[in-house]
């Protein structure tokens, strides 16, 4: 099984999808491909579990990828 985890100020939400050929693993590892594009569109930074370490990752959604992370980009403000 796979996971995304999408860290927000609210804590954070978890989509996971099977990695098995069933309509409904192929639904939502299409929805968790639109997660992720939608959150690269909006400057979020994506990470992807490797050997048991998450490293940046810019390529394309992997439906066998163990884990994904999805953070924020802090919004900066001005300094006095």
């Amino acid at each position: 099984m796979g996971r995304i985890i999408v860290a927000n100020r609210r804590g954070h939400q978890i989509v996971e999808w099977e990695q098995t050929d069933t309509e409904e693993a192929r639904e939502s590892i299409a929805e968790a491909e639109r997660i992720l594009r939608e959150a690269r569109e909006r400057g979020c930074a994506i990470s992807r579990k490797v050997d048991g370490v998450h490293v940046l990752d810019h390529g394309p959604f992997d439906p066998e990828a163990e884990e994904y992370q999805i953070i924020a980009p802090i919004a900066g403000g001005s300094s006095s």
